[in-house]
């Protein structure tokens, strides 16, 4: 009865102000896998009009762009794309991007080469909190099983029972130390995976979003949990209640084989950070540098912005 009642709460809530939550979902040059992750999203349960989906490429260049629009034509959600030219690996411009973009009050960030169980957006939703984000991660899908889910596999949730148990040993342990670092209140963790984070847009713009300085694989996460943490927002782990499905696919070719090698880490590291990035959200200005095409769907315009 509970739970219903916050249902009805919440479409009362959605039908009022718009979209409660903004789905960022970054990808490039993996269409495929967007198809899937896409198709996931219009599955959700018990969260009819209250979620937008954004997604936003880093400057790909096959056919991502009409994945999108054609999986827009199809749903009754607002769905907005955003690209820009390919110039490295650029997933915090990506990420800012995708929120000036968007609308809602409660931003969710995850990747297109994710899958996502059919109570995920509910689950997040449930245990929205003033001034607290919300820390995930995802089970890995093997090669062979990722090559086998289609859309009767996601419509079936079939996917849901492929994970080694070793996948779902390494979860359960992460769980159990996430309790732990909160309880303690531990400086620096649970920390932010990016597959599976949750964050209020006015928490996020305080600090002004991700920092775009990090080029290349790794660290933008752990740089937006330190400054969230500093601005005085608690980071608390969701992996008890939902975690996304991580489809194979090959290395980025920018991924270190040890951390401590990547690119990144002496940004990461550098004691004169400030907690309100320089180059972040601010940085960008859709203006006269963007292209906007309308995309019309059975409910909506979409728009497509082309940042320069």
């Amino acid at each position: 009865m509970e739970s219903i009642r916050h249902l009805s709460i919440e479409k009362a809530r959605a039908m009022a102000f718009g979209p409660q939550t903004a789905v960022i979902l970054s990808t490039y040059q993996r269409p495929d896998h967007l198809y899937r992750s896409l198709k996931s999203l219009a599955l959700q349960l018990g969260v009819d009009g209250q979620f937008e989906i954004v997604v936003t490429d880093d400057g790909s260049t096959d056919d991502t762009e009409n994945v999108v629009c054609r999986f827009a034509k199809s749903v009754n959600i607002p769905v907005t794309f955003t690209t820009h030219e390919h110039r490295g690996f650029r997933l915090a411009c990506c990420r800012n991007e995708g929120v000036l973009a968007s609308s809602a009050p409660y931003l969710l960030f995850s990747d297109a080469d994710c899958i996502f169980p059919p109570n995920h957006l509910f689950k997040h939703l449930k245990v929205r909190r003033p001034s607290v984000a919300w820390s995930g991660d995802c089970l890995h899908l093997d090669e062979q099983s990722t090559s086998r889910i289609d859309d009767g596999v996601i419509a079936s949730g079939e996917y849901l029972s492929w994970i080694r148990r070793s996948e779902r040993q390494r979860i359960q342990r992460r769980w159990i130390k996430d309790q732990l670092y909160q309880a303690i209140r531990h400086p620096k963790k649970p920390k932010l995976t990016g597959s599976n984070i949750a964050v209020w847009r006015e928490d996020f713009e305080r600090i002004n979003g991700f920092d775009e300085r990090f080029i290349g694989w790794g660290c933008e996460d752990d740089d937006l949990a330190d400054r969230l943490r500093a601005s005085g927002v608690r980071i608390a782990s969701i992996l008890g209640s939902t975690q996304a499905f991580h489809m194979w696919h090959p290395s980025d070719p920018s991924q270190p084989k040890q951390w401590s090698d990547g690119t990144n880490v002496d940004k990461l590291l550098r004691q004169d950070k400030p907690t309100r990035c320089v180059v972040g959200l601010s940085a960008h200005k859709f203006g006269r540098d963007t292209r906007i095409n309308t995309l019309q769907t059975r409910t909506t315009s979409v728009p497509v912005r082309r940042a320069a």
